[in-house]
């Protein structure tokens, strides 16, 4: 039983180079970026027979760096997807971008809004040069809050992700950066910790010991800064890492904390349809093949079952607003808190969640330890 509408995700495997941090599945040479086009417009277009009468109120271009695309070829894409798929009137329509993309060129950020995005999403990670040098980030401080004076004449709407807890990162430095984030007005924020994918180059360097991760306790200190000062702000902190004032929150995002159906197109996406998971192929050219031969693009299709699907009900909802109470029994049949009640009641006692009449959620404190609390009491 689905009670939200779904929503469609288009992953953009191009960047013009690859960040030390990064594990995401992207693709350096640009050369192909046309061929990759003409493949992804014929997946929407295949695809979208076994969705009719389906209506998609959010669509969000990720990457990889879409915005290394122009604004014509970001508008081809969403025609075919207007063509093809029922769209809702007052949708939101989101784009990853590199703040680099648009320095000494603001007229792109018109384009982009010409094409149809009403919603920009910038991956800063930082306002300290020091720490954006470490990222290997192409964009320095002054040319990120200039990027984002100029978007805020096309977009009322903007996100951006900041990244903490990198090696000897002060307090004073992660402070800066959120309070310039308020200061420039930013309605929404997502808040990420470093993580040392394996066989990327910071995680290399770790094992190496040229650098070091930070404690877990320093971690957990960086992140209640975070989220006090943005809560201070007046931002809601709607799921573990993201927050947004009022009426900001990614409509896209909570489709996956809410378990909303979506469906991903190009490679490494993924998909999630009536309790179906699968993903597309994580390589272009195997991609490429199959779309050649008219045929979806996808592996690794899995039904989950009612105990899968119960399990990750609750963890994706207690990383967000909490679970709700009503779409549980609507969905499993059943009542939550009566199937869970000794649990609800240890967490309570902790003073890491709280029950109410709608939903049963975790505390700020909770928050810190969701991925605990889910593994050991769900």
């Amino acid at each position: 039983m689905q009670l939200n509408k779904p929503g469609i995700y288009i992953h953009i495997p191009f960047c013009r180079h690859k960040c030390n941090y990064c594990d995401f599945y992207l693709i350096t040479n640009l050369n192909i970026i046309d061929r990759f086009l003409d493949n992804l417009k014929k997946e929407i277009v295949i695809s979208s027979k076994f969705y009719d009468g389906s209506e998609f109120d959010s669509i969000f271009i990720g990457g990889g760096t879409p915005s290394i695309l122009s604004g014509k070829q970001i508008c081809n894409i969403l025609d075919v997807i207007y063509n093809n798929f029922r769209i809702s009137e007052k949708s939101e329509v989101t784009i990853e971008a590199n703040p680099e993309d648009f320095i000494n060129n603001y007229q792109r950020l018109s384009e982009v809004e010409e094409a149809g995005i009403n919603r920009i999403s910038f991956g800063v990670q930082s306002f300290n040069d020091t720490e954006l040098k470490f990222l290997s980030r192409e964009h320095n401080s002054h040319q990120a809050v200039e990027v984002i004076e100029e978007a805020k004449k096309h977009f009322e709407n903007i996100s951006i992700d900041l990244i903490y807890s990198l090696p000897e990162q002060k307090v004073e430095s992660l402070i800066n950066s959120i309070e310039t984030a308020v200061n420039l007005g930013i309605p929404h924020i997502s808040a990420y910790t470093l993580i040392y994918e394996k066989e990327t180059p910071i995680y290399n360097s770790m094992k190496r010991n040229i650098i070091s991760k930070n404690e877990d306790k320093y971690e957990s200190e960086l992140y209640s800064i975070f989220s006090d000062k943005l809560l201070q702000s007046g931002y809601c902190h709607y799921e573990v890492s993201n927050f947004a004032l009022s009426g900001f929150k990614s409509r896209h995002n909570l489709k996956y904390w809410e378990y909303a159906n979506y469906i991903g197109f190009g490679p490494s996406a993924h998909s999630f349809w009536n309790g179906k998971r699968w993903n597309n192929f994580r390589n272009i050219i195997k991609y490429n093949i199959n779309l050649q031969k008219d045929l979806i693009p996808s592996e690794n299709e899995y039904r989950l079952s009612s105990d899968e699907m119960k399990t990750e009900f609750i963890m994706l909802g207690l990383r967000s607003k909490g679970i709700n109470l009503e779409n549980y029994k609507k969905i499993f049949g059943s009542s939550f808190k009566d199937e869970f009640s000794s649990q609800i009641n240890e967490i309570r006692e902790r003073g890491h969640g709280e029950i109410g009449t709608e939903y049963f959620s975790l505390s700020e404190k909770g928050y810190l330890l969701a991925d605990e609390i889910c593994a050991r009491y769900f």
